[in-house]
């Protein structure tokens, strides 16, 4: 078994390595390449001496050969191409070589970096490994990165130990998602990765060779002390969760007021979705019709927004995800009980109600939303339906929920249909008083609207 565990091991590092590798073993060819060490590349010669004699017994043992004659490549990052030949090797699965089209519209034979892997992508399809990388199934993304959390699911997953991180305490780390935590908690008790210098993971940081080579020495020496865990069998789990949608690339279009120039707090708010991978449209409120919604993946309506332009229940026709910063948008579709007065001043925090909901992004208990309470600073709120899932709410008011959301498919408590996930935001301005958990938590909503459960 120790010997079994072993192997995997090493084809798990050999099918990561970006340029081939000589493992030869049995074979005196004149052509094999003479055994490296770790004095032979230049970004090694540094490394303290307990981790270059981990990449040395790897270099010496045929395992990790360098991107360079001189050069390893440590912070090379891995890729979901490289990641789809690993699983397929691993498990033993049946790879047909003679594919030349994928399921998957962006996995193809005549992609000169990528093309290798398309018969071991169908494979991991077909065993039920991946759903691809969107909601739909449709992409696979074979040139994105690996994260730190995707490497530490599959290592746990890999060697059979599904189940154990299934039951592992969750890991409290804001930096790791949620179906994750379970896989970090266990790796990190096992010693098969670390946190970061900040004490956090990062799992969704991309993982490098550097991250691979430790994290699989360390999960050999484990096997080699006790030697009672199985390889893992393949799960229905994909490498990535199936409901994850990237805000990389979708398109919002953001409905704000009518005014010379995009209020300063749009701005803001504009560049916040920017920097999480959005491509952003501007719209002023007079101009929006449901049609002008065709082609955007979010919709995004703006507290600045003029509450005169959403009555009549103008968005009732709208079927993509839509966030709202402005009570009456969710009013006026029958999702909240109350039209005006629905702000709370004077407050300067929130109350999380449930924090394993993804869009809690991570927080528990009260967070603070506001660097001050000031009489002028109110914190919005809405009085949601029976079907609809509360995430905070002002504190002691249980019934005002500061952000929650109804699900595509659910209903308010008039009977209306939602045709896609529509969420609703506490900001009501003063956005530069604003806290960077504040944000987050912005951050956090709208990608989980995104997702369009």
């Amino acid at each position: 078994m120790k010997k079994l565990i072993s192997t995997l091991l090493m084809v798990l590092l050999l099918s990561f390595t970006l340029l081939p590798l000589a493992f030869a073993e049995g074979t005196d060819s004149a052509d094999t390449p003479a055994v490296k060490s770790v004095d032979d590349f230049k970004d090694l010669k540094d490394l303290p001496q307990d981790v270059k004699d981990k990449f040395d017994s790897l270099i010496k043992g045929g395992v990790f050969n360098g991107l360079t004659e001189d050069t390893f490549g440590l912070d090379a990052e891995m890729n979901r191409a490289q990641f789809a030949k690993v699983a397929g090797i691993i498990f033993k699965l049946t790879i047909d070589e003679t594919l030349t089209s994928s399921t998957f519209t962006d996995v193809r034979a005549d992609d000169p970096a990528n093309s290798y892997a398309l018969p071991y992508i169908e494979a991991l399809k077909k065993a039920g490994l991946t759903n691809g990388y969107d909601a739909e199934g449709k992409t696979y993304k074979p040139s994105g990165a690996v994260s730190r959390q995707e490497l530490a699911a599959f290592l746990i997953r890999g060697i059979g130990l599904e189940e154990d991180a299934k039951k592992a305490t969750p890991v409290t780390d804001n930096t790791v998602d949620a179906w994750a935590k379970g896989y970090v908690a266990l790796a990190l008790e096992k010693n098969l990765m670390t946190n970061q210098d900040d004490g956090k993971f990062g799992g969704t940081k991309s993982a490098t060779r550097k991250m691979l080579a430790l994290a699989s020495f360390e999960a050999k020496k484990l096997f080699e002390g006790d030697g009672t865990t199985e390889p893992g069998t393949p799960t229905t789990q994909p490498d990535t969760p199936s409901s994850e949608v990237s805000a990389q690339g979708k398109r919002v279009l953001y409905v704000g007021r009518d005014a010379s120039s995009i209020p300063a707090e749009d701005v803001f708010v504009q560049d916040r979705l920017k920097a999480l991978g959005f491509r952003v449209t501007n719209i002023i409120d007079r101009k929006f019709t449901v049609e002008k919604t065709e082609g955007y993946d979010l919709l995004y309506i703006s507290n600045t927004l003029n509450s005169k332009y959403l009555k009549g229940g103008i968005l009732k026709d709208v079927a993509i995800p839509t966030v709202y910063a402005k009570n009456h948008g969710m009013y006026y579709l029958g999702l909240s009980s109350q039209e005006e007065n629905t702000n709370e001043y004077n407050l300067k925090s929130i109350t999380i109600v449930d924090p394993k909901l993804k869009a809690a992004a991570g927080f528990s208990d009260d967070v603070q939303v506001y660097t001050e309470s000031n009489p002028k600073f109110a914190i919005g709120y809405g009085l949601p339906g029976k079907e609809a899932v509360k995430i905070a709410t002002i504190p002691g008011k249980s019934n005002e929920a500061t952000m929650y959301y109804y699900n595509k498919g659910s209903h308010s408590d008039s009977g209306y249909e939602v045709k896609a996930r529509l969420s609703f935001y506490f900001q009501t301005g003063n956005y530069e008083k604003m806290t960077e958990d504040a944000w987050k938590l912005l951050d956090a909503l709208v990608l989980w609207t995104l997702q369009n459960g």
